[in-house]
């Protein structure tokens, strides 16, 4: 019974990290991009907007599937003292939030950094200006830089999120 309400709850939070993920994807971008309007520059179609949009929300969600990939002990979730059935619940949906929260602060951190070096790197190239005169090539490659950050950042999200709960919870 305390298997499918873990499974039932991973189930919402998968939802709710999903579109938590493309809004503070977008968000994010719309912070990074103070002098382009998106959401104009969509409504025209520019497509390098759409794809670097849309790298920032994939990017996120990446970073923040190992929060409830990881819930139950057969999918890597650590916490597992012997606290009995409702205690034991208690764990699992202390580790996904946990993870989620730390996923997300990481995850924003790492992207956000990753534009910034990337930029910092190309200082010839005026990403912001390509993006919004529709320049594929720097969309692509924008977009690349977020999704390789965000694959290489999601482990490390478990290892330091089970480093900190095994500090918390011996």
């Amino acid at each position: 019974m305390s298997t499918v309400l873990i499974l039932t709850v991973q189930f919402a939070l998968s939802i709710l990290l999903a579109a938590l993920a493309a809004y503070l994807g977008i968000w994010l971008f719309e912070r990074a991009t103070k002098d382009i309007d998106e959401w104009e520059e969509i409504r025209q179609g520019n497509p390098a907007i759409g794809v670097t949009l849309a790298a920032m929300v994939i990017g996120l969600a990446i970073i923040l599937r190992p929060a409830v990939a990881g819930a139950l002990p057969s999918g890597g979730g650590r916490i597992a003292p012997d606290l009995g059935p409702s205690l034991y619940v208690f764990s699992v949906l202390l580790l996904m939030l946990v993870r989620a929260l730390l996923g997300l602060v990481l995850g924003i951190a790492a992207i956000l950094f990753a534009i910034w070096l990337f930029i910092r790197l190309t200082q010839e190239l005026d990403e912001m200006a390509e993006l919004r005169d529709g320049n594929m090539a720097v969309a692509a490659v924008l977009a690349g830089v977020i999704i390789a950050i965000a694959v290489l950042v999601s482990p490390a999200v478990i290892g330091i999120t089970d480093g900190l709960l095994a500090v918390l919870f011996p």
